[in-house]
C-alpha cells in the first residue's frame, strides 16, 4: 500500500539500553554519531528523534550535520525531564519553584533545539508528574501546576511548532498524571491550543487496557494526534518490544484506523531492545509494519463495514480471517 506512514528511529533505540537490574547495560556503549549512521542505514527510515539532554555533551551543528549526510531528517525533539534526581518528586508539578522552573526551561530548551534541528514539533512526556502514595500530593493544586506548565512551553512553541502530549499510565511513578487518552485529551481540551495535540505510544495505550485504535479515533475526532511512537508490549508493563511482534490483530487495527482517521504524522519506533540489536529490531520493527499495512490492501473493507453494523464478533472476525487463514 502506497500511502504508508513515514518511519522514523528514536536514536535511543539504537543506543545501549539497560535496566534495574543490569545497570551497566546488556550490550556495548553506542555513541550518538554512531547511532545516527545506524539510522541511516535502515530500510524505510526516514527521520529521527532525539532529545534535548543529547545535546548537553554533543554540538548541535554536528548532530545536523551528521543526519543530513545520512538523509535524514529530524522529526520531533523529546523532553528530559525525568532522567536526573532532581525531577525525583516531580518536574512541570515540583513545589520547589526552582526546579519547576528549570524543567519549563528545559521543554522551552526543546522548542529552540526543534527550530534549530529543522523539527517540526517537540513532545512532553511528563513521566516525572505523579505519585506514588495516597495522601503524597493535592490534586487540584498538582493539575494546576502541570498545566499551566504545559502552557508555557505550548506559548514558546507558537505559532510555528507542534507539541506533543505523551500519556503513561505508571513508571516511573505509581501513578503518572498524564496517564491515558482520556487525561491526555482532557488537558488538550483546556488548552484549546491548535498546536498541542497527543502522542499516543501503542504500549503505553495497551498498558492503559486501551484500544490503541479507539484512541487514535478518540484524538482525531478533534483533529489531535500529532505522533506515534511505535512498539508493542504484553499490556503490563512498557516492554518497548518490536511491533507486530505480540499484538498482531490489535496492531493491524491500529493501522486500519490510522488510515482510515487520515493520521498524516510519522511512526515513530520506540523500543528498548535491551538484548537485542538495536539497528536489526528497528528493521525488523519498519518491516513488520509495512507488511501489516500492505496486508490491509487485501482487507474486504465494505464487507467489514457491513459487518460492523451487525455489530457481531462472528460476523467481523470472518472478514478479518481472511487476511491469515
Amino acid at each position: 500500500m502506497s500511502d504508508c506512514p513515514k518511519f522514523s528511529a528514536g536514536l535511543w533505540v539504537l543506543a545501549q539500553t539497560a535496566d534495574r537490574f543490569c545497570v551497566s547495560g546488556y550490550g556495548p556503549k553506542v555513541p550518538l554519531d554512531e547511532q545516527i549512521k545506524i539510522a541511516g542505514k535502515l530500510d524505510g527510515v526516514d527521520g529521527v528523534e532525539c532529545h534535548g539532554s543529547d545535546f548537553d555533551d554533543f554540538e548541535v551543528q554536528r548532530y545536523v550535520d551528521l543526519v543530513a549526510e545520512q538523509g535524514l531528517v529530524t522529526t520531533n525533539v523529546n523532553t528530559n525531564v525525568w532522567g536526573t534526581a532532581k525531577y525525583g518528586l516531580g518536574a512541570f508539578t515540583h513545589r520547589d519553584p526552582k526546579i519547576r522552573s528549570h524543567a519549563i526551561d528545559e521543554g522551552k530548551r526543546s522548542c529552540a533545539l526543534a527550530r534549530e534541528l529543522g523539527a517540526p514539533s517537540m513532545a512532553l512526556w511528563l513521566g516525572a508528574d505523579g505519585f506514588d502514595y495516597p495522601f503524597q500530593i493535592d490534586y487540584p493544586t498538582h493539575w494546576d501546576l502541570l498545566i499551566d506548565g504545559i502552557r508555557q512551553v505550548a506559548e514558546e512553541a507558537a505559532p510555528d511548532l507542534k507539541v506533543g502530549i505523551e500519556y503513561k499510565l505508571k513508571e516511573p511513578r505509581t501513578h503518572v498524571t498524564v496517564s491515558t487518552v482520556g487525561a491526555c485529551l482532557a488537558i488538550l481540551l483546556e488548552l484549546n491550543l491548535p498546536h498541542v495535540g497527543g502522542t499516543i505510544d501503542f504500549g503505553h495505550a495497551l498498558m492503559a487496557q486501551e484500544s490503541p485504535a479507539e484512541s487514535v479515533c478518540l484524538l482525531q475526532r478533534y483533529d489531535k494526534l500529532f505522533n506515534v511512537h511505535f512498539n508493542d508490549a504484553w499490556g503490563y508493563w512498557d516492554d518497548d518490544m518490536i511491533p507486530g511482534t505480540v499484538h498482531f490483530w490489535t496492531t493491524l487495527e491500529f493501522l486500519y484506523y490510522c488510515r482510515k482517521m487520515d493520521y498524516q504524522g510519522w511512526f515513530g519506533l520506540d523500543m528498548f531492545p535491551y538484548r537485542e540489536d538495536g539497528g536489526q529490531a528497528a528493521q525488523m520493527a519498519v518491516d513488520n509494519v509495512q507488511a501489516m499495512w500492505a496486508k490491509l490492501a487485501e482487507l474486504d473493507t465494505a464487507a467489514l463495514e457491513a459487518a460492523q453494523e451487525t455489530m457481531g464478533a462472528i460476523e467481523t472476525q470472518q472478514v478479518i480471517r481472511k487476511l491469515i487463514f
